[in-house]
C-alpha cells in the first residue's frame, strides 16, 4: 500500500496561516492578522544572500563570474577589489553606486555605466570610504540570480584593515558564506583564523579552492586543506574548481572542459543544499510567528468556552484574564525584570566588551615591544607597521565576533526572563560595522631611520677624538713630543670609535623610545575609538531588544484585554445561544489543536497546551 506523499512544509504553513486568518476575521482579532502576515513574508523570502570572502588575488571576482556565468565584477592581475559588490537579479543589466553615511541618514545612491564598473570598485578609485561605507550594486538577468540568489564580492583581507573588517561585519547578515582560497598553496594560519571567525557569524559556510588549472598538484592541496579543517574542527565543505575552464568552455563550446571547472558541482551545492536549508530555516520562524497568532486566538477561544461551561466561574475567569492582562502591562514598564536584565546585561556587555579588547591589544602592545627591543626600528618600521596593522585588526575582529556571540546570548537571556511560560522569539540583532572604525585609524607615527651621512659619522667620530688627541697630547709633551703625535692620535681614533658607538646605542635607544610611544599611541586610539564604537553599538542592540520585546507585551496586553471583554459578554447570552457558542467554541479549539500540533512539529517545538497567563480546561 502506497502512502500519498506529504505536502512541503511551505504550503501547510501557507494553509494554516490562511485558516487562522480567516478565524481571526470571525472572532474580530484583526490585531492578530500582522503577526500572520510576518509569517507569510518569511514564507515567500526566497532570496539567499551568499557572501564570498577571502584573502587578497585568490579569484573571489573570477568565482563569482563563473556561478553567475557573466564577466560582471572586475578581475585584473594586479588591481583588487576595494569595496564589495552585490549582485542580483534584475530585468537588465544596471550598476549603482551606494554611501551608506549612518543609519540615521538615507544612503545616497548614484547610477554608473555598468562598463565603468572596475573604476568603482577596483584600486582605481583611489581612497574610498571618506565619508561612509561604500558599496556598488549590480543587477542583470541570469537563472541562477532569478531563483533568488544574491551574491557580495568582497575586497580581499589582508591588504588593509578596513577591507579585512569589512568582511566580518558583511557575515551575520548573510545565509551562506563561501570562503575562498587558492590551489597555489594550502590554507594559511590566518585563512584558518578567519574560518573559525566565519563560521561563529554565519550559520553556513563552504570552502573553494580555484585556479586548479595553475596547479597539477591540487588533490594534494584539497586533500592538506580537507585535513587543516578537521583538524581546526571545522566541519566545512569543500570544492576544487578553475572558473578560468569555465569561461574557456564557454567561449569554445566545451562541455568536458565545463566540467572539468566543477562550478556546476557549487552551482548545485548552493541551489539544493543551501537553498533547502535556508528555506527550511525560515519555515521554523515562520512557524513560531504562526505558533503565537494561534496562541493569541487560544486565548480568547479559551476563556470564552471556559465562562460558559463554568457559569459560576464566569467571574473568576474573567478576574484572572484581567490579572493576566495586568501582568502583560507591567511587562511594558521599566521596572519588569527583563528590563533590567537587559539594561544591567547591555551595562556588563559593554564593560566586558571592552576589558576583552584591552586584553587582547595589551598581549599584541607587548609582542611589539618585544619586536621592537630585538631590532632596530630606523631598518625595519615599515614591516613593523604591516605587521602591527595586521595584529591590531586581528584583535579588533575577534572583538567583534565575542561581542555578537555574546549579544546574541543576552538577546536569549532576555527573552527567557520575558515570557512568562515558555519563551518569546529573538530578533535578529543587527550589529554596526566596524570597518569604519579601523579604518578611521590614523596608524603609526613615523619614527627616525637613524641613518646617518659620512660627513655626519665623521663629525660625530670627530668630536670624540678631540678630547683624547688633547689629552695624551698634552701628556706626550712631558716626554719632550709635540701635541699632535702618533701616540694622541691613535688615542684620538680609539676615543672617536668609543663615541661612536656610544652616540649610536643612544640614537638606537631613542629610535626604539619613540617607537614604543608610537605603538602605545595606536593601541589607545583603537581602544578608544572601538570603545566608543562598542557603546554606540550596544545602544542600538538595547533599544533593537526593547522595542521587539514592547511589541510582544503590548500584543499579549491588546489580547488578554479583548478576551476579558468577550468573556464578559459570553456570560451574558441566553442559554439557547450558549449551548451554540459552547459547540462552535469546542470545535474550533479542537481544530486549533491540530494546527498547533502541525506547526509544532515545524517548528521543532512540542505542542503545550497551557495557555500565557491562563490555565483551563477546554
Amino acid at each position: 500500500m502506497t502512502h500519498p506523499t506529504p505536502p512541503p512544509s511551505r504550503e501547510v504553513l501557507e494553509s494554516v496561516a490562511s485558516r487562522l486568518r480567516a478565524l481571526a476575521t470571525q472572532h474580530g482579532r484583526r490585531d492578530v492578522h500582522p503577526t500572520i502576515d510576518s509569517a507569510l513574508e518569511i514564507l515567500s523570502n526566497d532570496a539567499v544572500r551568499v557572501v564570498v570572502v577571502g584573502q587578497f588575488k585568490q579569484g573571489k571576482s573570477a568565482l563569482v563570474n563563473a556561478i553567475v556565468d557573466a564577466p560582471v565584477c572586475p578581475v585584473d592581475d594586479v588591481i583588487a577589489t576595494s569595496v564589495p559588490t552585490v549582485v542580483s537579479w534584475g530585468e537588465r543589466t544596471t550598476a549603482t553606486v551606494v554611501t551608506e553615511i549612518s543609519r540615521e541618514h538615507d544612503a545616497l545612491r548614484t547610477d554608473i555605466d555598468p562598463a565603468l564598473l572596475r573604476q568603482h570598485v577596483t584600486d582605481l578609485a583611489g581612497e574610498i570610504g571618506l565619508i561612509g561605507s561604500v558599496r556598488a550594486e549590480v543587477t542583470l538577468p541570469r537563472p541562477i540570480l532569478a531563483a533568488g540568489f544574491t551574491f557580495v564580492d568582497t575586497p580581499g583581507a589582508g591588504r588593509a584593515q578596513a577591507r579585512t573588517s569589512t568582511n566580518l561585519t558583511l557575515l551575520p547578515q548573510a545565509d551562506v558564506a563561501i570562503m575562498v582560497t587558492d590551489a597555489t598553496q594550502e590554507l594559511t594560519e590566518p585563512e584558518i583564523t578567519f574560518v573559525k571567525q566565519a563560521t561563529a557569524l554565519c550559520d553556513r559556510m563552504i570552502c573553494v579552492i580555484t585556479k586548479t588549472d595553475m596547479q597539477q598538484q591540487w588533490r594534494d592541496i584539497v586533500a592538506v586543506n580537507a585535513s587543516h579543517l578537521r583538524n581546526a574542527k571545522l566541519e566545512v565543505p569543500l570544492f576544487a574548481t578553475s572558473a578560468l575552464l569555465r569561461t574557456l568552455a564557454n567561449h569554445h563550446s566545451e562541455p568536458a572542459w565545463r566540467a572539468e571547472s566543477r562550478i556546476d558541482e557549487v552551482s548545485a551545492y548552493l541551489q539544493n543544499n543551501v537553498k533547502a536549508e535556508v528555506r527550511a530555516s525560515r519555515q521554523r520562524i515562520a512557524a513560531r510567528e504562526l505558533l503565537s497568532a494561534i496562541q493569541l486566538i487560544e486565548i480568547d477561544l479559551q476563556s470564552q468556552l471556559h465562562a460558559l461551561t463554568s457559569a459560576n466561574q464566569g467571574q473568576a475567569v474573567i478576574r484572572e484574564l484581567q490579572s493576566s492582562e495586568a501582568q502583560a502591562r507591567q511587562l511594558m514598564e521599566k521596572s519588569a525584570r527583563w528590563q533590567q536584565t537587559l539594561s544591567d546585561g547591555a551595562g556588563d556587555l559593554v564593560t566586558d566588551t571592552e576589558f576583552d579588547l584591552r586584553d587582547r591589544l595589551r598581549t599584541v602592545g607587548r609582542d611589539a615591544e618585544e619586536l621592537i627591543q630585538a631590532s632596530d626600528p630606523g631598518n625595519s618600521w615599515d614591516a613593523m607597521g604591516d605587521w602591527l596593522a595586521d595584529s591590531v585588526t586581528q584583535a579588533v575582529s575577534d572583538n567583534f565576533v565575542w561581542t555578537h556571540q555574546r549579544s546574541k546570548h543576552l538577546a536569549d537571556l532576555v527573552a527567557q526572563h520575558f515570557a512568562l511560560e515558555g519563551r518569546a522569539a529573538v530578533p535578529d540583532l543587527a550589529l554596526g560595522d566596524i570597518d569604519g572604525v579601523v579604518g578611521s585609524l590614523d596608524g603609526l607615527d613615523p619614527v627616525n631611520p637613524g641613518s646617518l651621512s659620512l660627513g655626519q659619522k665623521f663629525m660625530i667620530g670627530l668630536k670624540g677624538s678631540y678630547g683624547g688627541v688633547l689629552m695624551f697630547g698634552l701628556m706626550t709633551t712631558v716626554a719632550g713630543m709635540a701635541l699632535v703625535n702618533p701616540i694622541s692620535l691613535a688615542a684620538g681614533v680609539v676615543m672617536g670609535g668609543f663615541a661612536y658607538r656610544n652616540d649610536s646605542r643612544q640614537r638606537l635607544e631613542q629610535r626604539r623610545a619613540e617607537a614604543r610611544n608610537a605603538v602605545r599611541k595606536l593601541i589607545d586610539e583603537t581602544i578608544f575609538q572601538v570603545s566608543k564604537d562598542a557603546r554606540d553599538q550596544m545602544s542600538f542592540v538595547k533599544r533593537q531588544l526593547r522595542d521587539h520585546f514592547i511589541d510582544v507585551a503590548d500584543d499579549l496586553k491588546k489580547s488578554l484585554n479583548a478576551a476579558a471583554a468577550k468573556a464578559k459578554n459570553v456570560v451574558q447570552l441566553p442559554q439557547t445561544e450558549r449551548e451554540k457558542l459552547v459547540e462552535n467554541l469546542t470545535r474550533e479549539i479542537r481544530n486549533l489543536t491540530a494546527l498547533r500540533a502541525t506547526v509544532a512539529t515545524i517548528a521543532d517545538e512540542t505542542p503545550d497546551d497551557d495557555l500565557i497567563g491562563v490555565r483551563h480546561a477546554a
